[in-house]
């Protein structure tokens, strides 16, 4: 009797079905419990994961204001705190209408001149956080670019095809670099005139004591007007003696005189700022000879900060997607690597002038193998490395300037210990 009921039981269709039913059910409760629930399936995963990779990138794309902040107080502080006033004029130079923007203390008093020159396709805004700090540091700055060709030229032909070969050989040409010179010499002239004069907007002028800060082609003339020797340009001087030079990104390439002659002019003091990654978009020189200058100055007053991966837009304060070139052509490439390999030619499109040297000359010799490349520095890197040239070139000036033993002292004996992993300071 047992056995016939469990045999109608078995043969029973709802039966049958309950029991399916309750195998799946059991399967799924498995499955669930094997894969961690129910909860995280692999769309939903991707999901989570796209969005925690958003949130650190949004991160990084951000300042840590906290962390600047705390830099920025650690560094220099030249005990003083203008208020500042700021204003534009528009000059005539050699029938040449010219923009400057001119930065000073509003209190009444007589102020060092600082000559801000900016670099290639920049106006006479450029610089303005590194200016507004030497302003409020008690500095009269005036800033101008000289050739209004210099600030146009990224909107040139030359510009557009991406050859920047070409620009760096006409910008630097002998001819170009020696009226950039003329105009430097009838600026001072015009300032000296006008403070004579008592042009109120030059009154708190001091021109006992000068410098001249330039990024780019501004180091360039800065550099000369210090006593770097470039053969077969016309430079009739300056009427005012320079205390000091500040050379941003400075230039220099294999034409031209011996390194160990070039720069052994140079006896005032000047600080020279670069990076490993300082590499600008119109050049085609090796990075390392940002750094010759400073190697090949005699010895007294030098100085070399030399950052780590700060681009070339950094140095110059500039915007930093500002500096990405224009593509080159295989054609364009070519003709850059033929320049590069006749390191000396001096010799751009048009048949500029330069004095060849020797690419073995033993005199020249410098390190020109490409850094190692390093990653972009994010904004938080990027914004400490603008204020520690922010603060060291403002107790540059003040040390050289205002004769300021301390500031001085925090350069040979603070600065270094402050920078840390932001780069170094070097003096010889």
């Amino acid at each position: 009797m047992i056995e016939t009921k469990q045999r109608i039981q078995a043969n029973n269709p709802v039966n049958n079905l309950s029991y399916k039913l309750l195998s799946l059910l059991s399967g799924v409760i498995l499955l669930s419990t094997l894969t961690g629930g129910c909860s995280s399936s692999p769309a939903g995963y991707k999901a989570d994961r796209k969005e925690k990779e958003s949130r650190v990138s949004e991160k990084e794309q951000k300042i840590d204001e906290v962390k600047v902040k705390d830099f920025t107080a650690r560094g220099y502080d030249s005990g003083t705190e203008y208020a500042i006033d700021s204003s534009k004029l528009t000059i005539n130079l050699d029938n040449v209408s010219l923009q400057l923007s001119l930065v000073h203390p509003r209190r009444e008093g007589k102020y060092p001149l600082v000559l801000y020159l900016p670099g290639l396709g920049e106006t006479s805004d450029a610089g303005s956080k590194f200016r507004n700090a030497w302003a409020t540091s008690g500095f009269a700055v005036i800033s101008i670019q000289l050739l209004s060709e210099d600030e146009t030229i990224f909107s040139t032909p030359a510009a557009r095809e991406g050859d920047f070969s070409y620009i760096r050989h006409d910008r630097y040409s002998t001819e170009v670099v020696s009226n950039r010179l003329k105009m430097l010499a009838k600026l001072i002239e015009y300032i000296k005139k006008e403070v004579e004069a008592g042009d109120t907007n030059f009154s708190n002028i001091d021109l006992e004591h000068f410098a001249i800060v330039g990024f780019d082609i501004g180091a360039n003339s800065a550099m000369i007007e210090a006593g770097e020797e470039v053969p077969s340009i016309t430079n009739s001087g300056i009427p005012l003696k320079v205390a000091g030079v500040i050379a941003l990104s400075p230039y220099t390439d294999f034409s031209g005189s011996a390194f160990n002659s070039r720069f052994q002019n140079i006896n005032v003091p000047v600080l020279s700022v670069t990076s490993d990654a300082d590499d600008d978009s119109h050049g085609v020189v090796p990075i390392t000879l940002h750094q010759a200058p400073f190697q090949y100055m005699p010895t007294g007053d030098k100085y070399l900060l030399l950052l780590a991966g700060a681009s070339h837009a950094v140095i110059g304060n500039g915007v930093q997607g500002k500096e990405t070139p224009a593509p080159v052509s295989n054609e364009r490439k070519n003709e850059t690597e033929n320049v590069n390999s006749n390191k000396g030619s001096g010799r751009g499109r048009g048949g500029r002038n330069g004095k060849k040297s020797s690419e073995n000359d033993s005199s020249n010799s410098v390190a020109t193998a490409a850094p190692a490349k390093r990653p972009p520095a994010g904004p938080t890197q990027r914004a400490m490395m603008e204020v520690s040239i922010e603060k060291i070139s403002t107790a540059f000036l003040n040390a050289y300037m205002k004769n300021d033993s301390l500031a001085k002292n925090w350069l040979s004996n603070e600065a270094q210990p402050w920078l840390y992993n932001i780069g170094q300071l070097k003096g010889k």
